[in-house]
């Protein structure tokens, strides 16, 4: 098992976000993932209730469930139930330490056929394993476009 964690700045483009706005861009990425990562080509909310879904998704070709739970204008967390990459991933809004949003994605994943401890997993090899790992730099765009905020490298999204 291991544990990757990164943290990011939101609001590096004008106008900056606000913690409701960044809590609506998780709650739609709940909802549909696949605008924020490159390798999900499909996702179907099979369940809900009150602060948490049910999904089944497809990832690099692997159909995969997690259950999604929500703690309000704070973490979402996604609990894998079906993957060769069971575990945690954590959504989380925090305050950097300059004041400003920030959204910190952690990974704690058991993936199939890496051992623990091994070489592999200390080098960081899993993150070509599980996809998701490798897609958290790509969720402000989404957030912003999803929203309608404009900035000068973002475009408003209008549905029709």
């Amino acid at each position: 098992m291991f544990t990757l964690s990164h943290t990011m700045p939101v609001n590096t483009e004008k106008p900056s976000l606000n913690q409701a706005q960044i809590w609506q861009g998780l709650l739609l990425k709940a909802e549909n993932p696949v605008p924020f990562l490159d390798a999900m080509s499909a996702c179907t909310v099979i369940d809900r209730g009150d602060n948490w879904l049910l999904r089944n998704f497809t990832l690099r070709g692997e159909e995969m469930q997690e259950r999604v739970t929500f703690e309000p204008k704070n973490r979402v967390t996604f609990e894998r139930t079906k993957s060769s990459a069971m575990g945690t991933i954590l959504n989380e809004i925090v305050t950097l330490d300059d004041g400003d949003m920030g959204l910190r994605f952690t990974f704690t994943l058991d993936v199939d056929g890496l051992a623990d401890g091994s070489r592999e997993e200390k080098r960081g090899e899993h993150t070509g394993r599980d996809p998701a790992a490798g897609g958290i730099r790509r969720d402000e765009y989404p957030i912003r476009k999803t929203i309608g905020i404009v900035s000068d490298r973002f475009q408003v999204w209008m549905s029709a």
